[in-house]
């Protein structure tokens, strides 16, 4: 059984902008855990800020002001690696300090006292934005990958570019066997070599300090924060195995060493890791599993222009942040409050509240947003994870999970990247947007309902499969052949382009929308129009519409590579096979996209495929396809949507929203509604390039059909 909490020693009512500092006792590694609470302002003495995953409930223990405190497993590394030794410091020839002054969370906040919590949490921003230091903590590093991956990392950035050149040689192999394969010796040292490596990068970011909501706000508002990991000193020295440090243990004058070595490196170098690989190595990153993208997502939340402005709005952090586990759905949001954009016009744009579910919390907070704005950006960061969240429209206190289906449930799986297309195809707001309802949840009652006004673009009737990163980088055959969709392009190529009733379409016309759909209009995922002009080296564009001229290339020499790879593989087929359809072990398309193609347009692609990779494509579409589909409408327009949309959804445009919109009539109704209304569910936001034009606001123009839509 954990250990019984006794605060009445330690925990006192704290004055209004007041916080606790633990001041940890030193101590040897076997000694108990020792220290004293110290309660000041804000901005009172120096302090550190630990920041640290809970690692489930508390199972250990520490003596603080006398009184025995329970604190998880993972805090009490993080303790014992960080407090003071009390004898004389080897290398300096000095006293230690005796004591550490530190803030961690579990200790520093009486967290049986809810008023406290909720008064702490809202203070948390500036309790990590007054740290000296933070001191983020990995916890102890068994096989030594931990404390390998920092100086990978660090190496990396000494030449980013010839390191991922070196690196991309594993695209060829699919796991330490296949190192064998290769010809050359150098080649297979070389793969050994970068095997080694990034199996300590992967092991990095598979840590789970990386995977938790809290550390976001911890890391992204610290002056300085170091990422720290510990070693057992023998095995350290085992590996280092010195002369000098043989030495150091042979000298009786020495005092004994710690046994804990402590390895760390500094965040911004981790952040501009992370940046290096979201711009040029996500073939690499998705062919590997790597994580790195989820470290990636804490730099986008706290990314400034060069006069200092948040470029992340508080909706696009929260949907950044989505994809990290957080104990407490409700701290998704509270979790963020020290953000710069969650303060609207002097205020909180939500308050910390735990007294009711994550349902009603999200909704508030969509609505206000919606009503301040009079823009419906919430709406484009909305990813079903089932049908099943669409199917309700009234409020259930049971149900922590009930909310409109336009309203972003943050805490649901999603792995989807915002969609902020480059033209928009309606008016940036309108003040006819409302919502009418009841925000609260009474069970058995409506929930809000949101009235927009806009046009029916058009019903889809086909979709694809749900688009996986691991689809995308072409390889080879064996690697292809283990993809959920192995040969994706193709098998795309089946939705846009079917073999009865598209012939009069240009095919040329249909790739190249196909190629826009998938990269989202050449815009990148972090807000930067590619087709601006400006400097975007990360995607070497310089000048309007170079960046859309390297991509089609791109996607040409693409088209290619996914041909040569389907080619070889039927070369493999068996002779007695008669035909790919013949053989019911394997999951090959009968042709590839390319040898579809009539004769001009296989010129055409040969013409723009010369002297092109492919790597550009795969960087353009990675992030932004994810998780989504692409459809093809009654009247032939190519687009890309979200993962839950199905034939005989509606396309839309609508005033106020930035990106179009998937709607589904709702198969429900309440007395409430207006007789002859038909309320609608919101299925996503999507893209069609062909109806999102430069300068056409008005659905009007392509002869589409205005209407109000009523979204439960």
């Amino acid at each position: 059984m954990p250990p019984t909490r006794v605060y009445a020693g330690c925990y006192k009512p704290l004055p209004p902008q007041f916080a606790r500092v633990l001041e940890l006792h030193a101590g040897e590694f076997s000694d108990p855990l020792i220290g004293t609470l110290v309660a000041q302002p804000i901005d009172g003495e120096p302090y550190e800020a630990v920041s640290y995953v809970w690692g489930g409930r508390p199972t250990e223990t520490m003596v603080v002001d006398g009184a025995t405190v329970a604190i998880t497993a993972n805090l009490k590394t993080a303790l014992e690696a960080f407090r003071p030794r009390p004898r004389l410091s080897t290398k300096d020839k000095v006293p230690g300090t005796g004591r550490r002054r530190l803030w961690a969370d579990s200790v520093c906040i009486n967290q049986e006292d809810m008023s406290e919590r909720i008064s702490q949490v809202e203070l948390m921003a500036r309790i990590f934005t007054g740290a000296s230091c933070v001191l983020a903590w990995l916890g102890h590093d068994e096989d030594s990958l931990t404390s390998l991956a920092m100086t990978v990392i660090r190496d990396i950035l000494k030449d980013p570019e010839e390191a991922l050149h070196e690196a991309r040689i594993l695209l060829h192999v699919d796991d330490p066997a296949d190192h064998d394969r290769l010809e050359e010796e150098e080649d297979r040292e070389r793969c050994r070599t970068e095997a080694q490596r990034w199996v300590a990068i992967k092991a990095f970011f598979d840590i789970e300090y990386f995977h938790r909501t809290w550390i976001v706000q911890e890391l992204g508002l610290a002056r300085v924060a170091e990422i720290l990991c510990s070693t057992k000193r023998h095995a350290a020295a085992a590996l280092k195995n010195t002369v000098e440090e043989q030495e150091l243990r042979d000298d009786e004058d020495e005092s004994p060493q710690h046994e804990l070595e402590l390895h760390s490196i500094d965040w911004h170098s981790v952040r501009e890791f992370v940046k290096i690989m979201a711009y040029n190595g996500a073939s690499l990153e998705t062919h590997l599993d790597l994580k790195c993208w989820v470290a990636a997502h804490i730099r986008y939340v706290w990314e400034v222009d060069e006069h200092g402005t948040p470029q992340c709005d508080f909706l696009t952090a929260l949907h950044w942040v989505r994809i990290m586990r957080v104990t407490d759905p409700r701290d998704r949001v509270f979790g963020l409050l020290g953000h710069p954009m969650a303060v609207m016009n002097g205020e909180m744009v939500v308050k910390p509240d735990y007294s009711v579910n994550r349902g009603v919390i999200y909704t508030k907070l969509a609505a206000s947003l919606i009503r301040k704005t009079k823009k419906l950006y919430a709406l484009t960061l909305v990813d079903h994870e089932s049908d099943q969240s669409m199917r309700h429209v009234d409020w259930d206190t049971s149900d922590d999970a009930r909310m409109p289906s336009w309203v972003p449930d943050w805490h649901s799986i999603n792995r989807t990247t915002p969609l902020p297309y480059p033209t928009a195809p309606a008016a940036k707001e309108d003040a006819e947007i409302h919502i009418v309802g009841s925000l609260d949840s009474v069970t058995g009652e409506p929930m809000p309902r949101l009235i927009v006004r806009g046009w029916v673009v058009d019903q889809v009737v086909a979709v694809s499969h749900m688009m996986e990163t691991t689809d995308f980088p072409v390889t080879n055959l064996p690697r292809e052949l283990t993809k959920k969709n192995p040969f994706f392009l193709d098998r795309l190529w089946e939705t846009v382009y079917p073999a009865q009733g598209s012939n009069h379409q240009d095919p040329i016309k249909v790739l190249d929308n196909l190629a826009l759909a998938l990269a989202d209009g050449l815009r990148d995922n972090h807000g930067l129009n590619l087709s601006e002009e400006g400097d975007h080296s990360s995607k070497d564009a310089t000048r309007p519409g170079e960046a859309q001229d390297m991509h089609r290339k791109s996607f040409a020499a693409y088209l290619i590579e996914y041909h040569q790879l389907l080619e070889t593989a039927m070369a493999t087929l068996s002779p007695s096979t008669a035909s790919v359809s013949d053989d019911p072990n394997n999951n090959l398309p009968q042709e590839s996209l390319y040898a579809s193609l009539p004769a001009p347009a296989q010129a055409e692609i040969q013409r723009r495929a010369a002297g092109a990779t492919s790597l550009i494509f795969v960087q353009d579409i990675t992030w932004v396809s994810m998780c989504r589909v692409i459809f093809r409408t009654a009247t032939g327009l190519i687009g890309m949507g979200p993962r839950v949309m199905r034939p005989g959804d509606v396309v839309c445009r609508v005033r106020g929203c930035p990106v179009l919109m998937v709607l589904r009539e709702a198969s429900q109704v309440t007395e409430s509604d207006a007789p002859g209304v038909s309320p609608w569910m919101h299925v996503g936001p999507c893209i069609v390039p062909e109806r999102m034009v430069a300068g056409v606001l008005d659905g009007g123009e392509f002869g589409e059909v205005e209407r109000e839509f009523v979204l439960c």
